[in-house]
């Protein structure tokens, strides 16, 4: 069989819309019940909510990565699939309802035993729609996947908002989280109508186990990880904190979304391809898909998560209002985490389209021990602290990670840092001009004007920067805009 030379820029225009179609929806529904319900309220359920995220990603075992990962895949492949991550989302359901009071006591809040057990309903609700979403991911069909989310995030928002202004309060959190997994289910099997069969093949099963279990549990530690300030700050400091990391860290998520997910999420079927077609391409596909995805997604993330440290207080004034001051420090110390955060989540996926997913577990344990063991000897000077140990951490453990891709991959470090140089050195030097000027500008101009102002200085910086290094994204970036119109006719 032929394969194809693995593609990115075509299935990257959907992944793109559906990730700013969805985040800006989801985002303004966010701002509006942070300023209805405040700090104390969001914290409770975000309490609630790390629980469960964290258990959301091992629940599947990994299977929807199996899935998208494997060569061949049948019909009795896909419905063996179905009804094995049904079965353990039924089974985390009942767990999480019962762990729920060992919840509520972790974190010293009794108001957590409800909120948590009426969670756990998401985790019977999203396998039904897993493994559609998994094969539409496989064959790269990320239009369906961007109405989906669409669909959902709407869903979400005419649910919770109308409840929180009822005054429902933390239910009104609650609600909208279960809404939007449900409409999920219901946009994808729309999409996709594909009916499982009962069919069950042991062998199947054991294989997609074997390969997703360690991916799935690696994504949890490396959730674990990325939250564990939360985690800790809920047991030890209370919910106004965690409300204050969480804001932080959601708007950290908007241009995580915008400007990365869309390359995480073709990342690894782009690189399983590329993997699948090596022999036919000189050994060099991977190479160049991986090193592509690299240069164009630093183009976009690092001038936004560095412009970030500038505007903080502009941004939290605007979105959260009085109250939220300190959310401005989470979102600085989060930003500069972007490097080693686009580095090492480019790492996790081109280990896992390799099929190394225990090397991706391997690497994910050692930032999951690395991290909560600095966040809980940091806790004592405050979760800021916990959240620049966690920063700090991540640039150490890099040298590891390289490790593993040029094992793997061949892909040394020099091609990976020349991939990025340009984005980070004119992100850099946007940052030096622009701070200063927005620092004399606060005590003179409100938020709206100050933003006006230098956001398109920023970006002329930036670009004219970047197009003195690196033009070669541009052209990139042409062909994506053509891209996005053949996809649009399509």
């Amino acid at each position: 069989m032929t394969h194809q030379r693995p593609g990115i820029l075509s299935p990257l225009v959907w992944s793109t819309v559906s990730s700013i179609g969805t985040q800006a929806l989801a985002f303004v529904t966010f701002a509006i019940l942070a300023r209805l319900l405040g700090a104390a309220t969001f914290g409770l359920v975000a309490m609630a909510a790390l629980v469960i995220d964290l258990l959301l990603v091992i629940s599947g075992a990994g299977i929807n990565e199996a899935v998208v990962q494997r060569r061949a895949l049948d019909e009795c492949d896909a419905d063996t699939a179905f009804w094995a991550n049904l079965a353990c989302g039924m089974l985390f359901t009942l767990l999480t309802i019962a762990i729920a009071p060992l919840v509520s006591l972790l974190f010293g809040q009794p108001d957590l035993t409800p909120v948590t057990m009426a969670l756990a309903a998401i985790f019977t609700i999203t396998p039904l729609g897993a493994i559609h979403t998994a094969r539409l991911t496989r064959d790269l069909r990320f239009r369906s996947v961007a109405i989906r989310n669409l669909v959902a995030a709407l869903a979400g928002a005419a649910v919770g908002l109308p409840m929180a202004l009822l005054g429902f309060g933390v239910w009104a959190l609650v609600a909208q989280r279960i809404a939007f997994a449900g409409a999920l289910v219901l946009a994808v099997w729309a999409s996709y109508p594909w009916w499982p069969r009962m069919r069950f093949r042991r062998q199947t099963c054991a294989e997609m186990i074997r390969f997703g279990g360690y991916l799935g549990l690696s994504r949890t530690l490396n959730q674990l990880n990325i939250r564990c300030a939360e985690l800790i700050s809920g047991a030890l400091i209370g919910p106004v904190a965690v409300a204050f990391i969480r804001a932080g860290s959601r708007v950290m998520e908007v241009l995580n979304q915008i400007t990365y997910t869309p390359f995480q999420q073709v990342s690894m079927p782009v690189l399983a391809r590329a993997v699948h077609g090596e022999a036919e391409h000189g050994g060099t596909a991977l190479r160049e898909s991986y090193l592509q995805l690299s240069r164009l997604s630093s183009f976009l993330m690092f001038p936004a998560f560095l412009g970030c440290v500038t505007i903080a207080d502009e941004i939290v004034a605007l979105v959260f209002g009085p109250g939220w001051e300190p959310v401005a420090d989470a979102i600085r110390i989060f930003a500069c985490a972007v490097v080693a955060s686009q580095m090492n989540n480019l790492i996790i996926g081109a280990l896992a389209a390799t099929g190394e997913s225990r090397q991706v577990l391997s690497w994910t344990t050692l930032q999951i021990v690395a991290g909560i063991a600095a966040a809980a000897l940091a806790a004592r000077w405050g979760w800021q602290a916990m959240l620049m140990t966690g920063v700090a951490r991540g640039y150490l453990i890099l040298p590891y990670g390289f490790h593993l891709l040029r094992t793997h991959t061949g892909i040394t470090l020099r091609e990976v840092i020349a991939s990025l140089r340009p984005a980070l050195s004119s992100s850099c030097l946007m940052a030096a001009i622009v701070l200063p000027g927005v620092q004399y500008c606060e005590s003179r101009m409100s938020e709206p004007a100050i933003l006006a102002l230098w956001l398109p200085i920023a970006a002329v910086i930036y670009f004219g920067a970047f197009a003195a290094q690196d033009r070669t994204v541009f052209v990139q970036l042409r062909r994506l805009a053509k891209a996005r119109k053949a996809c649009a006719a399509a």
